[in-house]
């Protein structure tokens, strides 16, 4: 859960329009260090206060109200105050996983919905969740009100990154996005934890995104739809063959976001596949299935 300190530093950063990769390149760090010291999955370091201040510029108010949030940030519990029977508590949760009983990895495990690198968009080997059922058209639809909500109706490209990293908190309270390492993610790209307001994304699709590459910002807008759609499914189960692709979580998350970056509304002005994979920010592949799914339900001229 974020921090005091983090929740002061990220409304700092929308003030003054900074993204986290701004913050960490000037502070000479990597951008999933600087967040999870945000969300309080690393102390806060010594002088890490003052040289957050230089960087961003602050005021002597704005820089004295940022200390005061990171002394309410402290996270070290002296579990030696505590009675027995707490310590003990908190040290069954302080347990490896690997010691965890298997069956409750399992109902764990089953709550996390994520991209997982390798996988190929519209064409994943991988069987998702099994959610409620969702029509083509309607995850369109949703796209499309999605759209509507930050963007005009003449604008093309949608901005994934901006909305997440600095628009979608106005919308969603609690909302945060997560930059971790290529250690804690491992292959995952991207998370999303039922019952969390967060989107976890690996580092370097987290920069790739800002940087517009094709993949990295599907993936983004992939987990943007797991985020909409899933993260209040409170027992999700694993798919199997039997189950129709329409109720899959990662086919619906992939349809999303589909149609999120590629509006049908645009299909005359782009002309073709290749102009919209570069005009929507897509790979060419998943630009030329969003066209062979449009040109299908007759909605391409």
């Amino acid at each position: 859960m974020i921090t005091p300190f983090g929740i002061a530093v990220r409304k700092l950063r929308l003030d003054k329009g900074l993204r986290l990769l701004d913050l960490s390149r000037g502070l000479g760090l990597s951008a999933s260090f600087v967040s999870a010291v945000e969300v309080g999955k690393k102390p806060i370091p010594p002088t890490y206060v003052d040289s957050v201040a230089r960087v961003m510029k602050l005021n002597a108010l704005e820089a004295r109200e940022l200390q005061m949030a990171a002394d309410r940030s402290k996270s070290i519990v002296d579990v030696e105050m505590l009675q027995g029977t707490q310590r003990e508590l908190v040290a069954a949760f302080a347990r490896k996983l690997d010691d965890l009983p298997p069956e409750l990895l399992e109902q764990i495990k089953k709550r996390v919905f994520k991209s997982v690198a390798g996988d190929i968009p519209f064409k994943r080997q991988r069987r998702g969740m099994l959610v409620s059922p969702a029509s083509t058209r309607t995850l369109w639809d949703l796209a499309e009100q999605v759209r509507a909500v930050f963007v005009g109706p003449n604008e093309v490209c949608f901005p994934i990154m901006d909305v997440l990293e600095f628009r979608l908190s106005g919308f969603v309270e609690g909302f945060y996005l997560d930059v971790c390492s290529h250690q804690e993610m491992g292959a995952d790209e991207g998370r999303v934890l039922a019952g969390s307001n967060c989107i976890k994304l690996r580092e370097d699709v987290y920069e790739g995104a800002w940087d517009d590459v094709g993949r990295d910002r599907f993936t983004a807008c992939h987990e943007f739809g797991h985020f909409l759609m899933h993260r209040q499914v409170s027992m999700p189960r694993v798919r199997d063959d039997h189950h129709p692709v329409y109720r899959d979580a990662e086919w619906q998350a992939d349809t999303f976001a589909g149609g999120l970056l590629m509006s049908a509304k645009h299909l005359a002005r782009l002309g073709s596949f290749q102009a919209a994979a570069s005009q929507c920010g897509m790979t060419p592949m998943a630009a030329g299935v969003m066209w062979s799914k449009y040109q299908k339900e007759k909605l391409c001229t």
